[in-house]
């Protein structure tokens, strides 16, 4: 079976690109190149798993950090299916892991354009499957470090102690032992979570991207949940009747009971996650949850009867078709994000030798992105909005200050009449788009 996931991994190395995922990845990849770990401590953990691996790839660091998530991506799906088959004694039931996570639009896009999410749904994922073989304290090592790659994975406790409750309630025998495991896993994760806290202590609880600080949306309860199934239901498509099934059989087996009943641990965190930590814009808290609960229908398939395997075995087909539209997703973002990167780059090249400005991009995600890709090694490309650009006016007035402004929307010569002293309209063209170009008369 390592086989045939050294197969896939292989397969999935020719799908990357030096590409952005979005905004943040843009971000993130500058700290990591920068080998900055005292901005943004709240995923201190990706940082320094990210430096280690820019340090020992050849590649330039948006590559670099592709193949870095797409490696532990596959040992988290690797995890998840050691786990079911560790639960079901089935490795056919267990395989069906894999194409169910893949299934999971927002799960292969983690895999393949770097960011927090993949990496945490990863470790969430190795860290149950080492709870499950009794290996609590490394375990609870693994789990610690899903902490410091972002502390949304905190909820997510939930599973490990509810599974254990439940072995400890129906095997009484055992309760020393669960509680022994418990003991080991929180021992575990505080010796890894906590020395980077209290090192970074300020800028983690009170930064502006801190816990107490960082941007939430303003939402009721309600609309958390009702946010959380939107995801849900948007992620899993066609494999919705697949899940609520195998769930349903999961909560229904005695068996299961007895080993701890993941189908109640899960729902239960998906419950918890949706109240406590649905409170964040355009971040997929719920993904590792779905990605554990893809666990459930294998399961399901392998204690089940014949005749309800056959019906799970007709609503597998579900899977493959959101499959199909996970990678025609993928495929669609690697194209958009692939012109953004050559028309950054084109930008850049006519900028030479100075990096460029640009004005007028829409909204934080393009900006930061098109902003890394126009930069080099030596020059930093700045992107401004249009609401910040006046402020910038006068250090572009600046002698010293050579640079071309590029503008990504309309501009007409009044909205700049201060910077025409010092600078000429041109037109060019880049990427089949035509620009107003400011280029300072000296050149």
């Amino acid at each position: 079976m390592a086989s045939f996931f050294l197969l896939l991994f292989v397969a999935h190395l020719a799908l990357l690109r030096p590409l952005l995922q979005n905004g943040d990845s843009a971000v993130y990849n500058q700290q990591i190149a920068e080998c900055d770990l005292a901005g943004r401590t709240t995923h201190v953990g990706y940082f320094v798993l990210g430096i280690l691996f820019d340090r020992l790839l050849p590649f330039t660091t948006d590559l670099n950090m592709n193949v870095m998530v797409l490696l532990v991506g596959w040992l988290g799906l690797a995890a998840l299916y050691a786990t079911t088959a560790r639960l079901t004694e089935s490795r056919l039931a267990a395989l069906a892991t894999v194409p169910m996570a893949l299934g999971l639009s927002a799960q292969l896009r983690g895999m393949l354009l770097s960011e927090v999410d993949g990496v945490s749904v990863a470790f969430v994922a190795l860290s149950f499957a080492c709870f499950q073989r009794g290996a609590a304290l490394v375990a609870g090592f693994l789990f610690g470090f899903s902490l410091l790659v972002t502390p949304l994975s905190g909820p997510l406790l939930t599973v490990f102690v509810v599974s254990a409750a439940v072995r400890a309630l129906l095997n009484r025998e055992g309760l020393r032992q669960q509680v022994r495991s418990l003991l080991a896993l929180a021992a575990g994760s505080l010796l890894v979570y906590l020395p980077p806290v209290a090192f970074f202590f300020r800028d983690y609880v009170y930064g502006s991207r801190g816990l107490l600080h960082a941007p939430r949306a303003s939402a009721s309860v309600p609309r958390r949940i009702a946010q959380s199934l939107d995801f849900i239901t948007d992620q899993l498509g066609y494999m919705l009747p697949l899940y609520v099934v195998g769930a349903l059989v999961c909560l229904a087996s005695p068996r299961l009971w007895r080993a701890g009943q993941p189908a109640l641990a899960l729902l239960l965190s998906v419950l918890l996650l949706a109240v406590v930590g649905q409170r964040f814009q355009d971040v997929p808290v719920q993904l590792p949850n779905l990605v554990l609960l893809g666990m459930l229908p294998a399961i399901a398939f392998a204690i089940s009867r014949a005749w309800l395997r056959v019906g799970l075995s007709v609503l597998f087909c579900g899977c493959l078709l959101n499959v199909k539209s996970s990678y025609q997703s993928l495929f669609s973002d690697l194209r958009r994000s692939q012109q953004q990167r050559e028309l950054a780059l084109e930008i850049r090249a006519l900028s030479a030798p100075r990096a460029p400005i640009l004005v007028g991009l829409s909204g934080f995600h393009e900006s930061r992105m098109l902003e890394r890709y126009a930069s080099s090694p030596e020059q930093s490309a700045k992107a401004i909005d249009w609401r910040t650009f006046p402020a910038e006016q006068e250090r572009l007035l600046d002698p010293s200050f050579n640079a071309q402004v590029w503008f990504f929307h309309g501009v007409s010569p009044t909205q700049v009449a201060p910077l025409l002293t010092r600078y000429s309209f041109e037109n060019r063209r880049a990427g089949k788009r035509n620009f107003k170009v400011l280029i300072p008369r000296s050149e």
